[in-house]
């Protein structure tokens, strides 16, 4: 029953996060996370600790949760990788980001769409045309979801919004500026701020 009510206290976390009430979002992942320990789930600690991250990185707020980023990486490696190397990129440090090692390829599992989100970023502060592009082929089929929210427990942005800043880095400004509609209507159907949609 505790396990079953910390993934719905999860998933209400994941929506105060799509609609920018972050403080209630930190209370319900912490919550969440007591409920998980009190059943013994393992890894109880990973939805409190993923959601402070999109948390924070939908804050800009990335040099709070370097050294926790850091320390999960080196327990764990290639999972994390990719968030690693975005807080680096979006500090400025690009020689670091770049040396952060992960798949060539996203990962399709539940955090899917958070992941083609921070790639999609990290393209774009990387200067990486080649990944850009290959990012535009699986953004596309999703361009209606908002990153993250088909796993239930964590998000961070309209997949459009990334699709759209692809296609503005690439100098494909229609594209992008369709792109940029279509994150406008996903982001008012979930109740987040217009803000998530990306340039008008």
């Amino acid at each position: 029953m505790r396990w079953a009510q910390g993934i719905n206290v999860a998933t209400s976390a994941m929506l105060a996060t799509v609609a920018g009430r972050y403080e209630e979002a930190e209370a319900r992942y912490a919550e969440a996370e007591g409920l998980f320990q009190r059943v013994g789930t393992q890894h109880a600690t990973g939805p409190r600790t993923l959601g402070l991250w999109t948390i924070r990185l939908t804050q800009g707020r990335e040099a709070d949760i370097e050294a926790d980023v850091r320390a999960v990486h080196a327990a764990v490696g290639a999972p994390v990788a990719v968030a690693l190397a975005l807080v680096l990129a979006r500090l400025g440090r690009l020689a670091e980001a770049r040396a952060v090692a992960f798949p060539a390829r996203p990962v399709t599992d539940h955090l899917y769409g958070v992941e083609l989100d921070y790639r999609s970023q990290l393209a774009v502060l990387l200067g990486d045309r080649d990944t850009a592009r290959m990012l535009i082929g699986h953004l596309l089929p999703l361009r209606e979801q908002f990153a993250g929210t088909a796993g239930g427990a964590y998000a961070t942005r309209p997949l459009a919004r990334a699709l759209g800043d692809l296609y503005r880095f690439l100098g494909e400004e229609r594209h992008a500026a369709e792109a940029y509609t279509v994150a406008e209507r996903v982001a008012r159907a979930w109740g987040a701020p217009v803000s998530a949609a990306g340039p008008s």
